[in-house]
């Protein structure tokens, strides 16, 4: 029993657990500088000192909260994912049909770019993802959340008639995460030439891609 409740405790005492036990605004005192350097420098280039100092915080107490640079990088990409789903939270809400569930994921998609044009400094962290295999293997928690959100939308999609059941699910999650995720890769690549109108217009396109990828082919059997 007591190695039980070690081990639980243990689990608990880590950087990250201490930080996410900390208030939002002593979170901020952090995440905000730190969003502003990784904004601006990416992963790669952003200094974890000059995060420090702008935080007004020593080496010392920052490590008492976070691992690495990765793991405060992370930190950072998850707040801002959280901003983004509470900005879009009423655009996917229980679809009652195949049309409803294909009109919600356009609506979704739309809702997140619209964030992105509305929030420079969000924009610049969705453009940094893909700046290097660094800041790619930062987010291998906060992308495998994003992957089970893709497996839960498919599962409904399929309950509805909505999206095909022809293919082992798991086929179908990984080429469907796979297209999204060069989607936004694009989007990211791109974003300084696209002025609001086309990037909406993109947007949509690649809403119809997507469903034209998933939904069930007609007079194919499913």
């Amino acid at each position: 029993m007591n190695k039980q409740a070690n081990r639980t405790q243990s689990q608990a005492d880590t950087p990250r657990a201490r930080f996410d036990a900390l208030p939002a605004e002593r979170q901020a005192q952090l995440l905000d500088p730190a969003e502003a350097e990784f904004a601006a420098h990416g992963f790669d280039g952003a200094s974890l000192n000059k995060i420090l100092v702008a935080a007004q915080m020593s080496k010392g107490q920052a490590y008492y909260y976070i691992t690495d640079k990765a793991d405060l990088y992370r930190a950072v990409i998850e707040r801002g994912l959280r901003r983004i789903a509470a900005a879009v939270s009423g655009s996917f809400a229980e679809p009652g049909s195949a049309i409803e569930f294909w009109q919600q994921f356009a609506r979704l998609l739309r809702g997140i770019t619209e964030v992105l044009l509305q929030d420079k400094t969000l924009a610049a962290l969705a453009r940094g993802i893909y700046q290097g295999t660094n800041s790619q293997a930062a987010l291998t928690e906060p992308l495998s959340q994003i992957r089970a959100h893709v497996d839960k939308l498919i599962v409904l999609g399929q309950s509805l008639g909505a999206v095909r059941t022809d293919l082992p699910q798991s086929f179908l999650a990984d080429t469907l995460f796979a297209t999204i995720r060069e989607i936004d890769r694009w989007f990211a690549a791109h974003w300084s030439e696209l002025d609001e109108t086309e990037a909406m217009r993109l947007n949509q396109k690649a809403a119809e891609m997507i469903a034209v990828m998933a939904a069930p082919a007609p007079g194919v059997p499913q």
